[in-house]
């Protein structure tokens, strides 16, 4: 694993990170899988289980052997090298490559945007990338994208209101987002793309992205834009951008749907807070 990067990619849900990760996918030794949940899933129950395990360890050594146990407690660097090397074989496992052919190796989980200090912890020499979308676009995706879901388990509720439930996506953009920028204040190293960016240059914002996951690694333009190519709206969905399809993971394919689907007020009672963020990351008009 020593010749290989790690990355991972973070971001609010439905901010483009899928997109993100089948443009890095088509780049010849990089490998993008999602979604991995290694934190909330494995690392984190994990941890109360050492935990638990340590406290049983040390009651027993001061109850049955006078504080001469024969096991000592699980100490936190074992703890994070099992984690990391038990990850890292995930990963090779489901890349299914040869691992001499792998440049870098990731991880796509919007969930590891609360996680970030523990996988620096895990993976020092780790990658981040963040990818960000107005929240105001983003929360009308996840509202549609949550419906698509409901709709699919039979539990779809037709009365619904966008108007509602994007708001409340939106306080879900709003965290996850600010614990991205609070991890990159405390020191993270992030390299940021922004979904409107990518609509407008998705080569170059590609190209810059992989330059700061491997930068001394060197893709000709023409892998560049086949990359982007295999990974468009129109390739992906079939539609051109703009032509809407609810039932479809990859719904519409540009910015601005808050605009056009959301009643003028629906965002204009959201707190000071959340106002300074989206003006504090060029998304206030």
């Amino acid at each position: 694993m020593t010749a290989m990067q790690i990355f991972f990619i973070v971001g609010a849900q439905k901010s483009g990170t899928t997109w993100l990760q089948r443009s890095l996918n088509g780049l010849d030794g990089v490998h993008c899988l999602g979604e991995g949940h290694f934190i909330d899933r494995l690392v984190q129950p994990f941890a109360e289980t050492a935990r638990s395990y340590n406290q049983m360890m040390q009651l027993v050594a001061e109850r049955v052997y006078d504080g001469n146990g024969f096991y000592s407690i699980i100490p936190d660097t074992e703890f994070r090298q099992v984690m990391r090397e038990w990850i890292l074989k995930i990963l090779l496992r489901n890349v299914n490559a040869d691992p001499h052919s792998i440049l870098a190796i990731g991880d796509k989980t919007p969930a590891h945007s609360h996680h970030i200090p523990t996988l620096r912890s895990l993976f020092p020499e780790a990658r981040f990338v963040h990818m960000l979308r107005d929240g105001r676009d983003a929360a009308v995706s996840a509202f549609h994208h949550q419906q698509r879901i409901l709709k699919q388990l039979n539990q779809a509720d037709r009365d619904a209101s966008i108007d509602i439930g994007a708001a409340e996506m939106f306080l879900k953009w709003a965290h996850t987002t600010r614990a991205v920028l609070r991890a990159e204040e405390t020191g993270q190293e992030m390299h940021t793309v922004r979904y409107e960016a990518m609509l407008n240059n998705p080569a170059q914002c590609l190209k810059a992205c992989i330059h700061h996951i491997i930068p001394d690694h060197h893709w000709d333009e023409q892998e560049i834009h086949a990359a982007v190519e295999a990974s468009s709206f129109r390739r992906q969905s079939g539609r051109q951008p703009g032509v809407i399809d609810n039932s479809a993971f990859l719904r519409k394919g540009q910015a601005g749907s808050w605009k056009t689907e959301l009643q003028s007020q629906t965002f204009s009672q959201i707190s000071p807070e959340d106002k300074a963020l989206l003006k504090r990351l060029g998304y206030d008009s």
